[in-house]
């Protein structure tokens, strides 16, 4: 037997049923690219400063550092860097500083449609705890040249210390082997869930002569040692937050231990759940007489339909199963009364088109770049539809004409006929067969 035939279709339906959960995993790493900024610092006299930066209440407000934008006292402005490409850039002006936790909120002088961020505090975090760095390291902008000038750079690292505020140490810091450069100064850092656990403020670094043959004797920076990168704790960042009137989502409880699991394996911890909810039932049937009755007429009902022979008469029977088409119908909104296939696999919907297949209106500004997968699990004969952590939510329309709001990141199964729709009911679909 060669490779490509050991693949049978019900292995192929269990790989396609973990599609959805996969691609919203891949989300998740967008929607933490989407709220990093490149910052710029031109002041009156000398070179650019350039930096990292959190956009906060749905793109209108910056978080970075002080020291990345002191360039204003004498001066200088300070520019948010959207696309080198393009040259799109919006000017933004400090509110609020704190030069103690060396931290500071800008303003932006136009909105931008960015998600909604989550933080974190210091105590929701123990040594060992994965993290990420995302920023703009000015090492890697030279190495990528002109082409990654737009992109950030995430790099994993783990929590190697906790500081918390004390005597002598006026802000709570962060310790993390997450790789961080001139650049990521004013970037976030994440846990594993997504939320603003710290802003990247240093790393440990001197300043040595070195000698170069052209230009002789030279004063440069170096590190001082790796995998000691220092974060400023989104602690010392939810007072300057009050202080600018910006609104914010933050939790200070930890992580349960299978939600973490859930985060890191998502496939392996559902596919464990769904063989240990098969033991209990089959248990459960097992220990009465009429349950085991149950399985033995199931399996022989099973058997039943397995022939080894394809008969004219199964033939006619498997047909009008066949013939039923999966379809997405359009209820309401740019795509009303139009019918899409639900046939291959999932389909996402969202206003970019690089991201989604569905493209909404840019319009739109309520959706997300890419708000939700829609699809049919030919394996289960089930529709579903799953929240790629979007900012205003996808709801599912219940019978007695309630909107449940759908839990991003987990696909919500859809009996025939069931409605849902996207931000507003001015955006609304329908699953069935055609």
């Amino acid at each position: 037997m060669n490779a490509s035939s050991s693949l049978t279709k019900p292995g192929l339906a269990f790989l396609l049923c973990w599609l959805p959960i996969l691609a919203c995993a891949e989300g998740r790493a967008e929607a933490l690219n989407a709220v990093t900024a490149r910052v710029l610092c031109l002041p009156t006299t000398g070179d650019p400063l350039t930096g990292s930066g959190i956009l906060l209440g749905g793109g209108r407000y910056l978080a970075t550092t002080w020291h990345l934008v002191v360039c204003t006292q004498e001066g200088g402005q300070v520019l948010v860097l959207l696309n080198a490409n393009t040259r799109e850039e919006v000017a933004a002006a400090v509110s609020v500083r704190d030069e103690a936790q060396d931290l500071a909120i800008l303003k932006l002088a136009r909105p931008l449609d960015r998600p909604e961020v989550r933080f974190a505090t210091l105590a929701t975090l123990r040594q060992g705890d994965p993290v990420m760095a995302v920023g703009f390291p000015s090492a890697a902008d030279e190495m990528g040249g002109q082409a990654a000038l737009s992109t950030s750079t995430l790099t994993q690292g783990v929590v190697g210390r906790l500081l918390p505020a004390v005597a002598g140490q006026d802000r709570p810091l962060i310790q993390s082997s997450a790789a961080t450069n001139p650049g990521n100064s004013g970037g976030p850092l994440f846990d594993e869930a997504g939320r603003v656990v710290g802003i990247n403020t240093l790393k440990s670094m001197a300043a040595v002569m070195t000698l170069d043959p052209q230009t002789g004797l030279a004063l440069q920076r170096v590190v001082l040692g790796e995998g000691l990168g220092w974060a400023v704790a989104s602690d010392a960042l939810l007072p300057l937050l009050e202080r600018a009137g910006i609104p914010y989502q933050v939790s200070q409880t930890r992580l349960w231990a299978l939600e973490r699991w859930w985060r890191r394996e998502p496939v392996l911890t559902a596919s464990i759940g769904v063989l240990l909810l098969l033991v209990v039932g089959l248990t459960v049937l097992m220990v009465s007489a009429t349950g085991r009755a149950r399985v033995r007429e199931s399996l022989t009902r099973l058997g039943s339909r397995m022939p080894l022979a394809t008969t004219p008469r199964t033939r006619q029977r498997a047909a009008p199963l066949a013939s039923r088409q999966p379809v997405l119908l359009g209820l309401a909104g740019s795509y009303a009364g139009q019918i899409i296939p639900l046939n291959s696999g999932a389909v996402a919907i969202g206003r970019d088109p690089a991201l989604a297949q569905l493209v909404i209106p840019a319009n739109q500004v309520g959706i997300s770049q890419r708000h939700a997968l829609v699809g049919h699990d030919g394996g289960q004969g089930g529709f579903y539809v799953e929240d790629c952590w979007s900012t205003n939510g996808v709801f599912l329309l219940t019978g007695q004409g309630k909107a449940l709001r759908a839990k991003a990141g987990q696909a919500q199964p859809l009996a025939p006929g069931a409605r849902f729709y996207l931000a507003t009911p001015a955006i609304s679909f329908e699953v069935n067969y055609q």
